[in-house]
């Protein structure tokens, strides 16, 4: 088994192509040998956490049943051609899932699929979530969010942060990647604002469905930012 999520960063010229896919695309994906569960998603504006989407970037969360069949995706699989062909910068997490919990259109696509290797003191950590916000409860929502995800920048540790999701608004996911299991744990218990949306979101009663899942990250590759994978 083999997981995955690359990001995609198109010029202005492939806007209309990009937008087309997140529904175009599902017929090449769906049909992909070896892709046992996928999420094709957008992105919002700034550092991706915003009301407003981000026209140009793009994202692709894959689970496969190995590494062969990941590679042969990107090899011959249609869409997976011209993604890349079309992108001016395309970043490829390798992640293995440690940790996860709740569900995602009903199922948890990890939870069978979990690793009992042990994470290196050194090893990158990826952390994933994604919700399903309540529709009564978007404007609250939506007044606290940014105000978190703005306590990630510049956050000791933390390597790459995106927010993600299918349909505006409403279904949300983070991507974060981190230097460490210990910077992770210092964001998660000791951020002000971080911990103080985790309360509202159980009092609130915010989501209508969510999953949280942490993985290591087992490479990165390509650029992003500007920046090279080995340099993440």
């Amino acid at each position: 088994m083999h997981c995955s999520i690359s990001l995609f960063r198109y010029p202005a010229s492939s806007i209309v192509w990009a937008l087309s896919q997140m529904q175009l695309a599902h017929r090449h994906l769906k049909k992909a040998p070896g892709l046992q569960f996928y999420k094709l998603m957008g992105s919002g504006a700034g550092n991706g956490f915003s009301l407003w989407p981000n026209w140009r970037v793009y994202s692709l969360l894959g689970v496969w049943e190995s590494e062969a069949a990941h590679q042969d995706f990107w090899q011959h699989n249609p869409f997976a051609l011209a993604a890349q062909r079309r992108a001016e910068e395309q970043l490829r997490v390798h992640l293995r899932p440690l940790r996860t919990h709740g569900t995602w259109d009903g199922v948890n696509p990890f939870t069978d699929r979990l690793s009992e290797q042990p994470l290196r003191p050194e090893q990158a950590v990826a952390v994933l979530t994604r919700a399903r916000v309540r529709t009564q409860r978007l404007p609250e929502f939506w007044r606290h969010v940014p105000g978190s995800s703005a306590s990630l920048e510049g956050r000791p540790g933390l390597k790459l942060q995106i927010g993600v999701g299918e349909t505006p608004l409403i279904y949300q996911a983070t991507f974060s990647v981190w230097d460490n299991f210990e910077a992770v744990q210092q964001f998660a218990y000791r951020d002000k604002a971080h911990g103080e949306v985790v309360r509202k979101t159980r009092d609130r009663n915010w989501y209508a469905e969510d999953m949280f899942t942490r993985f290591a990250v087992e490479g990165i590759e390509g650029t992003w930012s500007g920046r090279k994978g080995e340099d993440f």
